[in-house]
């Protein structure tokens, strides 16, 4: 062991040795600690390594007789094709499963649980079962599987146009009054249960939030989302929602195109 004091009695460099040996003390203990966590949770099959190595988040508002944690074991890359791309290095979706069956994993930068669940609760939003953040400031946002089935959104517009239509306002009008903003109301976000075909729902709650406080993260925006633009600011209002969601509709409605539906992202 060294000494602390030196012969000559000249202490000088005590100081500076025992804050190396505190050093050294705090070295050992957190080597310890990483080897436990190695010994206690091994690594994932080599085969999961490219996903995230996340398996359980809070529960969002757990009730009393539930687990105030979700676990999930997440299993593949979701919705990627060429015409949908999973990721635009801000995002990224997976598909996973519970203890309840399949559901979508979601990391994001931003996110607006409480408008994704005032959604759910009215029906128009797959059901929110878990929000948490990870390391890197990501958001981690757990959601039930919806099955949409073969049919396109267009096709089904042609039936359900109306209720639609009605029921996107109303929903929107709804969370306007309780000050959100949606901020990307293009049909890319609608989705219709296979088994529901008549009911529609949104996604993509990374932009909401208060309506005037959240903004567009460039002007580099998809052309549904200027188009008849008339501020010059990024700032997500009401008139925003309305605009894009009018525009949304009229396509379904009258041009008959396909939208990307498998397309969650940007």
């Amino acid at each position: 062991m060294l000494p602390t004091r030196f012969p000559s009695g000249d202490n000088s460099a005590r100081p500076a040795l025992l804050r190396a040996f505190r050093a050294a003390c705090v070295l050992r203990y957190n080597i310890r600690k990483d080897a436990s966590q190695i010994l206690n949770h091994p690594s994932p099959p080599l085969k999961d390594r490219n996903f995230p190595y996340v398996q359980k988040i809070p529960a969002w508002r757990p009730t009393p007789d539930r687990n105030p944690e979700l676990e999930f074991k997440i299993l593949a890359v979701a919705f990627q094709d060429e015409r949908a791309p999973n990721w635009n290095g801000n995002r990224f979706l997976y598909a996973a499963k519970t203890q309840d069956g399949l559901v979508v994993v979601k990391f994001t930068r931003q996110y607006c649980p409480e408008l994704h669940s005032f959604c759910a609760e009215r029906g128009h939003a797959p059901k929110l079962l878990g929000y948490g953040t990870v390391p890197g400031e990501w958001k981690v946002v757990v959601m039930e599987y919806i099955e949409r089935g073969a049919e396109s959104l267009s096709e089904r517009a042609s039936k359900h146009w109306t209720k639609w239509n009605n029921d996107l306002m109303m929903l929107v009008k709804h969370f306007h009054d309780k000050g959100w903003v949606h901020g990307d109301l293009r049909e890319a976000n609608f989705i219709s249960p296979a088994k529901e075909p008549e009911k529609i729902m949104l996604v993509d709650f990374d932009w909401g939030g208060e309506s005037g406080k959240v903004s567009y993260p460039t002007w580099m925006l998809n052309e549904y989302l200027i188009d008849r633009m008339t501020t010059k600011s990024l700032r997500i209002t009401e008139e925003n929602d309305v605009r894009v969601l009018t525009g949304s509709l009229e396509r379904l409605q009258r041009l008959g195109v396909q939208p990307p539906n498998e397309q969650l992202m940007d």
